[in-house]
């Protein structure tokens, strides 16, 4: 099969800002984790610290001239693959992956209007960490959202990490976390990257008819 050139999009929901969010988010870390296996199979990653971001209330692509969300709305269009990242706060996804969700239910709009979806061909992904239960709810609310907007979710194309170390102002550093998503989750990893990628070349080369 012809390996198609791919690039992967990361909205990390992460509620750490500024270089915290690179340096001492759980979340942030597994999306690096998961990015490295999908770079040793030439998928390119950019990643969106959302809380980096101005991202108004809304449920429409354009609400307000300084909202940073119609250029994060122009990556995820340019994107093969979208994934999204979230901790788990309370059992659900995080506010700032909600936001997500609330700003692109215009595109559900459309396809009501129009039986078409400019997400249809992308795959989605997502990546979960936390200390407790509460990673089947998100998957499943998240893969019920994708597959309404037209992505495809491929077979295992998710990474979950619940963790005590990843507990709220937990004590392990980021070398230390990062090591043990190493020892233990490489070859979960290995796989959600190969299945992400192989779903994203399949659809490149043969669209879902209109």
């Amino acid at each position: 099969m012809y390996i198609a050139i791919l690039n992967a999009l990361f909205l990390v929901g992460t509620l750490k800002s500024g270089s915290d969010a690179s340096k001492n988010s759980n979340t942030y870390a597994l999306s690096e984790f998961l990015a490295k296996h999908l770079e040793s199979i030439e998928v390119q990653s950019d990643f969106v610290p959302l809380a980096n971001y101005n991202i108004l209330p809304g449920v429409y692509t354009n609400v307000d001239n300084n909202d940073d969300w119609p250029m994060i709305f122009e990556k995820i269009l340019a994107s093969d693959i979208v994934i999204f990242a979230t901790p788990v706060w309370w059992g659900n996804q995080s506010s700032l992956i909600q936001r997500v969700i609330e700003r692109l239910d215009e595109i559900h709009d459309e396809i009501m209007k129009s039986a078409k979806s400019k997400m249809i061909n992308k795959v989605a992904g997502i990546v979960v960490t936390g200390d407790s239960d509460g990673a089947e709810h998100i998957i499943g609310n998240l893969t019920n959202f994708f597959i309404a907007l037209g992505f495809t979710v491929p077979p295992f194309g998710t990474l979950t990490v619940l963790w005590s170390g990843l507990r709220k102002h937990g004590d392990k550093s980021k070398e230390e976390v990062l090591k043990y998503y190493e020892d233990t989750y490489s070859s979960t990893a290995r796989k959600a990257a190969q299945n992400l990628a192989f779903m994203a070349n399949l659809l490149k080369q043969n669209h879902f008819p209109d």
